[in-house]
């Protein structure tokens, strides 16, 4: 009798864990954005968006060589084609050298920009979405979700945190 006690509420125990799992709103699959609502001190609710990265090949980035060097964005965009990013074609940013680094991105790639950011070491303050009209130092951003400004700061330009430096022509 104890046995049969035991089995009939593990299954209810069970049950009633089961049914709590599969009713969580915040989960959420595919790339789009997910509200979520988040209690605040008061009695009223504050609602955020979590913004979650497009799959990479949906990315189409473009890499402005911003440091003076030459090369620099030629071999940027070879390291981001190799994570399967989808590049437009790389040049020069007009009225360069820029001493930092910038990260724009377009509303809704902000999550992409961070990885991107994270990927060529550059700190996550280097990314900021793109203002409008564009800066100077982008020209026309073509249809980029994310623009890359490699700046004299960067890694791969020989910049904080650099192994070596790139002489390839860009």
């Amino acid at each position: 009798m104890r046995g049969a006690m035991l089995i009939i509420v593990a299954v209810l125990l069970g049950a009633g864990l089961l049914a709590n799992g599969f009713g969580d709103d915040n989960v959420s699959s595919g790339s789009s954005p997910t509200p979520t609502t988040k209690p605040s001190a008061g009695s009223s609710t504050t609602s955020s968006t979590v913004v979650q990265a497009h799959d990479a090949a949906q990315v189409k980035v473009l890499v402005l060589n911003g440091s003076g060097k030459s090369g620099v964005a030629s071999n940027t965009s070879e390291q981001l084609k190799a994570l399967n990013y989808t590049l437009l074609e790389a040049g020069n940013a007009p009225g360069g050298p820029f001493p930092q680094s910038v990260v724009y991105f377009v509303p809704g790639y902000d999550a992409d920009a961070a990885t991107i950011a994270g990927k060529l070491g550059l700190p996550g303050t280097s990314v900021q979405p793109l203002p409008t009209p564009p800066p100077a130092s982008v020209g026309d951003p073509k249809d980029a979700n994310v623009i890359v400004l490699i700046g004299q700061d960067a890694p791969i330009a020989g910049g904080a945190g650099a192994g070596t430096t790139t002489t390839a022509a860009n």
